[in-house]
C-alpha cells in the first residue's frame, strides 16, 4: 500500500474518532444535566423538609405556651380563692399584686399562642406550596430524565456502531502506523493526522512546518510528520 493510502485511511479514522468523541461529549453534557435536575429535585426534598421542622418547632413553641397559659390560670385561680384569707392590708395588697401580675403573664402568653397560631397557619400554606413545587419537580424529572436518558442510549448505540466500523477501518492501515495512530490518541492528541494550513501551521500544534517537509509533503515524496509527531497532510 502507498503511504499516501494508507494517510488518507487515517484521516478518514480520524473522522470516525472525531464522531466517537462528539458522541461523547453529548453523553457527558447529557449525564451532567440528568445530575442538575437531580440536584434540583433534592433542593425541593431540603426546602420541604425544612418548612416540616419549622411547622414542628413552632407548635412546639406552642404547647408550651398554652402549658405557660394554663398554669398562670391556675395561679390566678389560687391567687382569687386566697383573697379571703388574708389579714392585713399588706397581704391584700401583696396579693393583689401577684394577681396582676399574673394575669399580665397570662395575656402575654395568650398573644403569643395567638401569634404562634397565625404563624402555624402561614406555614401550613408553605408547606403546601413546597409540596406542590416537589410534586412538579418530581414529574419533569421523570419526563427529562426519560428523554435524556434515551439521548444517552441512543448516543451508545450509534457509538457501538461506530466502533464496529473504526475497527474495520483500523484492519485496512498497516499495523506500524495504525499503532502510531493510536499512540497518538492515547497520549491525548485527538488530532494525530494533522492538517497544514494556509499559513503553512500544523492544525494541531499551530507550529510552523519547515519548507522542505511541506515540499515533501505536496510531492507525495514520503509520510512526513511534524515536530509535535503528529502526521501531516496537505489538503487538496
Amino acid at each position: 500500500m502507498h503511504f499516501s493510502e494508507a494517510l488518507e485511511l487515517m484521516i478518514e479514522l480520524q473522522k470516525m474518532d472525531s464522531g466517537l468523541d462528539e458522541l461523547e461529549k453529548i453523553q457527558k453534557v447529557t449525564r451532567q444535566a440528568i445530575a442538575t435536575l437531580e440536584g434540583g429535585l433534592s433542593g425541593a426534598k431540603a426546602r420541604l423538609q425544612e418548612g416540616k421542622k419549622a411547622q414542628e418547632d413552632l407548635a412546639k413553641e406552642r404547647k408550651a405556651a398554652e402549658i405557660e397559659m394554663g398554669s398562670l390560670e391556675t395561679k390566678i385561680k389560687k391567687y382569687i380563692g386566697q383573697e379571703a384569707e388574708v389579714k392585713t392590708n399588706e397581704q391584700a395588697l401583696a396579693l393583689k399584686h401577684e394577681t396582676e401580675k399574673a394575669r399580665e403573664d397570662k395575656g402575654k402568653a395568650e398573644e403569643k399562642v395567638l401569634e404562634l397560631m397565625f404563624r402555624e397557619d402561614e406555614g401550613k400554606k408553605r408547606v403546601q406550596e413546597l409540596s406542590g413545587e416537589l410534586g412538579q419537580a418530581e414529574k419533569k424529572l421523570a419526563e427529562d430524565q426519560k428523554a435524556l436518558e434515551t439521548k444517552i442510549a441512543d448516543c451508545e448505540k450509534a457509538a457501538a456502531d461506530k466502533r464496529v466500523e473504526r475497527k474495520a477501518k483500523l484492519a485496512e492501515i498497516p499495523e506500524d502506523l495504525g499503532t502510531a495512530y493510536e499512540s497518538l490518541r492515547n497520549h491525548g492528541k485527538k488530532i494525530a493526522v494533522a492538517q497544514v494550513l494556509e499559513d503553512q501551521t500544523c492544525s494541531g500544534c499551530k507550529m510552523k512546518v519547515p519548507p522542505q517537509v511541506l515540499n515533501e509533503i505536496k510531492k507525495a515524496m514520503a509520510i512526513q510528520r511534524c515536530d509535535c509527531s503528529r502526521y501531516l497532510y496537505v489538503k487538496a
